[in-house]
């Protein structure tokens, strides 16, 4: 028998938990610096179970639409705290896409998303 341990997920869907951020025009900006963010409409995204790890960031969303952009948190809350996660999510904002973004703009996200 096989245990699975963490986030399960099935062949429609996937579970998450990130800090990131659903502001549109911050998503916009990091989008369009990871060229994904186009004549005003997103490209070259591939939510593939609803999740895009391509770039830096991951690109979470379903079909064409998009509701987050951050990073998974599910390995690194074992040794860091969640405002920990927000500032170092912060300072990647500022260091990769000069964008100064309010911790109260970067939040924790978790559920399940994809086709289910």
């Amino acid at each position: 028998m096989k245990i699975r341990e963490g986030f399960i997920s099935n062949s429609s869907s996937s579970s998450f938990i990130i800090v990131g951020v659903a502001d549109d025009p911050t998503m916009e900006h990091i989008a369009e610096k990871d060229g994904k963010f186009v004549d005003g409409e997103y490209q070259n995204i591939n939510c593939d179970y609803g999740i895009d790890n391509s770039c830096p960031l991951s690109y979470y969303g379903c079909w064409d639409e998009l509701y987050y952009i951050g990073m998974d948190i599910s390995e690194k809350l074992e040794e860091k705290t969640l405002p920990e996660l927000r500032k170092e999510l912060q300072q990647k904002l500022k260091e990769e896409y000069q964008l100064d973004v309010p911790l109260e703009k970067i939040n924790l996200y978790y559920g399940e998303i994809g086709e289910g």
